[in-house]
């Protein structure tokens, strides 16, 4: 290819770029607000339940149960759906720069040497498929769904003392004192 060529290239991975990481940052946003919106809602119905907690309500503790139930869900997969999507984009982002880096390369090595590269060569004697050279860090992807991992897993705790706080609220007898004390 000539220098025009891939400084056309350059230019148009960096448009592409700029558009990806203004989707990464979309849904890097959208999980951290879909976060912080169901602690709030948890919150909330956590509050509910306390203020109401009594003895005859015992009986229906699954309604309040029921839907932190359900509006776990309904976050989980949105919430999914943000996670997933944001490490695919971010993920595809780094191929992008990985491209462009190796374009950039090309455009040196083209320059001079005042000859056409082909973009599937490398600069060096032996010869490899283009889709050799460019591959993202193992680590960074490894450190997105660690991070992804960790706050599912979290979130999926909080969930759980929550459920289990819904019904201890409704069923446990409130006039009992929260510390035991033995009398001698």
């Amino acid at each position: 290819m000539e220098v025009e060529e891939l400084q056309t290239i350059h230019t148009d991975l960096g448009r592409i770029n700029d558009k990806q990481e203004k989707r990464v940052r979309f849904y890097e946003t959208r999980a951290y607000h879909l976060t912080i919106v169901y602690i709030i809602f948890q919150g909330l119905i956590l509050i509910s339940v306390s203020l109401l907690s009594s003895a005859n309500q015992c009986k229906r503790w699954w309604v309040p149960f029921t839907i932190s139930l359900l509006s776990s869900i309904i976050f989980f997969m949105a919430f999914l759906d943000a996670a997933i999507s944001y490490y695919n984009t971010h993920y595809h982002l780094d191929m992008n720069y990985l491209e462009q880096q190796v374009i950039y390369k090309q455009i040196h090595v083209s320059r001079s040497a005042q000859c056409s590269i082909k973009i599937g060569e490398s600069s060096s004697s032996e010869k490899r498929p283009y889709h050799e050279i460019i591959k993202p860090d193992v680590f960074q992807l490894f450190k997105r769904k660690v991070y992804i991992s960790s706050i599912a897993f979290n979130l999926t705790v909080f969930t759980v003392i929550v459920l289990f706080a819904c019904h201890s609220f409704l069923c446990n007898d409130s006039s009992a004192p929260l510390i035991s004390t033995v009398s001698p």
